[in-house]
């Protein structure tokens, strides 16, 4: 199994190895298809690093976090194309030959030192001055609309997927961590469950579709150690429109859906 330090120089060498490699491309050497994904390619490294970052202190969670910086990222492209464009040839104006070459490198090693700072300095203080985050009185008992799209997501079909009998009679018991929004992602916690589910750490394989505002989403269950972890709301693969989609999530306007409104869509082994 590795371990936490190995996972974590892993991250920080993938992180590093990512911002290294867009700063090397040229985008005003891009046609309309390769800069469109170079800007998606921008934008989701820029949300992994702020959901990395993030760990410790979140604004909102680090999964909320990451998912606004993408979008912040995405719209803001065209000023900071032009802000690298004018670094670029300043720097060739002063003489440096490589300059994607030398901000590639600077990039580089200032993801890694902010993706290490955190872990150098020790632990951040979070809310209530635990390390381990919200305590157990913290919790609340989980909003009739949560329960009502987990039961959904965890209703009875033509076969069950493996540990969904368990999730079942843990929804009875489970409650709501840090319950101050319900536009969003929203964190479970199963105190004690007398049945784990198993594999014990998965997405669940059925997930609801639906639409919002006119943008697509899916919403999405994490089983972490076998319990109920956290019901996710992520931006479809098929919504075009990806940066206003990822605005309107993080706007106060987005609110969870009536479970009338899903459609479950179910992993089969078919392609």
């Amino acid at each position: 199994m590795t371990s936490p330090a190995a996972r974590r120089l892993l991250h920080l060498t993938a992180a590093a190895g990512a911002v290294g490699a867009l700063t090397l491309i040229e985008p005003r050497r891009l046609g309309p298809g390769p800069r469109a994904a170079y800007r998606v390619g921008t934008a989701v490294v820029s949300g992994a690093l702020a959901a990395d970052t993030a760990q410790d202190a979140p604004l909102l969670d680090p999964v909320r976090d990451g998912v606004v910086a993408g979008g912040i990222t995405l719209g803001l492209m065209d000023v900071l194309e032009r802000i690298d464009a004018r670094t670029v040839d300043s720097l060739a104006a002063l003489g440096v030959r490589r300059p994607r070459v030398l901000l590639a490198a600077l990039g580089a090693a200032g993801t890694a030192a902010v993706c290490a700072l955190p872990r150098l300095t020790g632990p951040i203080e979070r809310r209530g001055g635990t390390e381990e985050g919200f305590a157990e009185g913290e919790t609340a008992p989980l909003p009739c609309e949560v329960r009502a799209l987990l039961a959904a997501l965890l209703a009875p079909g033509p076969a069950d997927p493996p540990g969904a009998a368990a999730l079942r009679d843990q929804l009875e018991a489970a409650r709501a961590v840090d319950p101050g929004y319900l536009d969003g992602d929203v964190q479970i916690h199963v105190e004690d469950p007398e049945r784990l589910a198993v594999p014990r750490t998965q997405i669940w394989p059925v997930a609801g579709e639906f639409s919002h505002a006119g943008f697509r989403y899916e919403l999405q269950l994490q089983v972490e150690e076998g319990r109920l972890g956290m019901l996710t709301v992520m931006v479809r693969a098929d919504e075009a429109r990806l940066a206003q989609a990822l605005e309107h999530l993080a706007s106060p306007g987005f609110v969870l859906p009536d479970p009338s409104a899903l459609t479950l869509r179910r992993e089969t082994e078919v392609p």
